[in-house]
């Protein structure tokens, strides 16, 4: 923004004998623009010499062309200077040169009086503008800040919502899966009493019909008798007064009928004490199985009917296990000579009872939950 200076002197014309001088004199001035505009520029936050020049020089016709036309002279030298226009201002005045200089001071003391106007209202219209951006800047980060801080709060919300389900899930999954094994040992559990009692019944109905066949046979014995007395012509024998006198003789000593169930027990009892070592078990039922089938399929021969107890690899594999010996004498095996030998002798060889005793260790091996979950 310059100072107001006298441009040209033109157009001079001669009326007879005065002279009338027309003195065009140019002022340089900020040029009128859209001020609704203007005000919608600051906001945005372009300073208002930068909005004046973009609505001057774009014409006044809208934001949009105001806004581009920034954006392509942002970097112009000049950006930051207000633009200024000519404003022409014509004087007539007399043929003297006093006249000319004295209209010349008066545009001079115009131009500068407008010119400090101009200055004072750009300077006042800048302060507020800043003021405004101010405000309307903190208004504007208030804003943004809660926006930002609400969807913050719902994403921490739904966040913890879906660690919730997935908690609820994972929980439900395990008291599932610990349900299913209940019933799955329960069902197993009903299985195994129901074949007990059958076996219990079964063996009840065996020794009542054996009870009723020996009463039938006694009888039928006691009929031919008194058949045979009556056919000799001999006198009906007095069953209470000749009544043998029975010599008791030495009744060699039943051994005990071996079960599935205490094999099992057996089993469970090894499990359970090396529950840790699931490895040391599998070994120890691997090694009971081949014992096992190898009596069962070869009765004959004695080598396999005979275990020495401090042999390394059984003591190690199944002996040092608490369960492995006596599993072996419910098979059995004895033990003899100061109990350092097992051996089964081949009047003593059951091949129903290591058959079953077979079953049961690969029953064992193949349920993972065998001697854990039972009582």
């Amino acid at each position: 923004m310059g100072l107001p200076t006298l441009i040209s002197f033109h157009n001079t014309l001669c009326l007879q004998d005065c002279f009338v001088y027309i003195i065009c004199v140019a002022a340089m001035a900020v040029p009128q623009v859209d001020k609704k505009m203007l005000g919608e520029l600051e906001v945005m936050g372009f300073p208002a010499i930068r909005s004046i020049r973009a609505l001057h020089y774009s014409g006044n016709s809208n934001l949009e062309s105001a806004i581009n036309w920034l954006l392509e002279h942002e970097s112009d030298p000049d950006i930051d200077q207000l633009p200024l226009v000519l404003r022409e201002i014509s004087i007539e005045c007399g043929d003297t040169s006093n006249e000319v200089r004295n209209s010349a001071q008066v545009v001079r003391t115009h131009a500068q009086e407008r010119k400090q106007e101009e200055q004072t209202e750009a300077g006042s219209q800048k302060e507020t503008s800043l003021v405004e951006r101010e405000l309307n800047a903190d208004e504007h980060g208030e804003e943004d800040r809660k926006r930002i801080l609400a969807l913050y709060k719902s994403k921490l919300d739904e966040e913890e919502r879906a660690r919730g389900r997935i908690q609820n899930q994972v929980q439900e999954d395990k008291r599932e899966r610990i349900q299913a094994a209940k019933d799955l040992m329960e069902a197993k559990r009903i299985l195994e009493e129901k074949q007990r009692k059958r076996m219990m019944e079964s063996q009840k109905a065996e020794r009542e019909e054996e009870k009723r066949a020996r009463e039938r046979i006694r009888q039928r014995i006691n009929d031919d008798k008194a058949e045979r007395r009556r056919g000799l012509g001999l006198p009906q024998e007095n069953t209470v007064a000749s009544t043998p006198i029975v010599t008791p003789k030495k009744v060699k000593p039943t051994e005990p009928v071996v079960t599935s169930e205490q094999m099992r027990d057996c089993l469970r009892t090894l499990k359970k004490n090396h529950k840790d070592d699931n490895a040391r078990v599998k070994r120890a039922f691997q090694i009971l199985l081949k014992i096992i089938a190898n009596i069962a399929k070869n009765p004959e021969e004695e080598k396999f009917r005979r275990i020495r107890l401090s042999n390394p690899v059984f003591k190690d594999k199944v002996g040092s296990l608490q369960g492995g010996v006596e599993f072996l004498e419910l098979c059995g095996f004895q033990k003899l000579r100061n109990n350092s030998y097992l051996y089964m002798p081949r009047g003593k060889v059951d091949v129903a009872l290591l058959n079953a005793a077979g079953v049961e260790i690969a029953s064992a091996m193949e349920n993972p939950y065998f001697g854990l979950l039972s009582k």
